[in-house]
């Protein structure tokens, strides 16, 4: 589906391994052990990007993923089967893309969620994290890495979520950590 362009790659995001997610069926929030790609949802909504509002209906219905059609809101064993299976991934889809691929691979070893979370873990000091400058520095260089892919590499920024995860700017409150006197627009 991707492949054929029914669903574009602009359309996805990727939870990256590590990240901490809603386990809907266990109701908690877990890390992933296997990263997951998803269809966005429209604007700062869940609802999916392919859901039509004036039809109620989805708008690749016939082209739709496993996922979408295994779901059953009134049994949800046949959906809770699919998490056992091993999923589809970015290197499924881009490793045969030299430079792209390094690329990612680079920022996943730069920028995993488990080496940020042995950061985080390793304590405070005096009211301040003692590994602060370097969360600050795999901070910034998931921003950059970001922004040379669109201005050096001419990625499509809607990609980025797809390539990357979503930025560890947003996803860092997930440590029970903000940025403080920053926007999104600065990192």
């Amino acid at each position: 589906m991707i492949d054929d362009g029914r669903i574009p790659a602009r359309c996805l995001f990727t939870i990256r391994r590590g990240e901490l997610v809603r386990d809907n069926v266990k109701g908690v929030l877990v890390p992933l052990s296997q990263e997951i790609i998803k269809i966005k949802g429209c604007a700062d909504r869940w609802t999916c990007l392919f859901y039509d509002r004036v039809t109620r209906g989805c708008k690749i219905y016939d082209h739709r993923p496993l996922e979408c059609r295994a779901l059953s809101c009134q049994d949800t064993r046949r959906i809770e089967g699919l998490y056992q299976n091993t999923r589809l991934t970015r290197q499924d889809l881009l490793s045969g893309m030299n430079g792209l691929w390094e690329l990612i691979e680079d920022h996943e070893q730069h920028c995993s969620y488990a080496g940020l979370r042995a950061r985080v873990e390793a304590g405070r000091h005096e009211g301040r994290l003692i590994q602060e400058k370097t969360i600050l520095e795999i901070l910034r260089f998931d921003a950059h890495v970001r922004q040379l892919a669109v201005e050096k590499g001419g990625l499509d920024n809607r990609m980025l979520d797809f390539m990357f995860g979503r930025p560890l700017a947003d996803t860092i409150k997930m440590f029970d950590l903000k940025l403080v006197g920053s926007n999104r627009r600065d990192r």
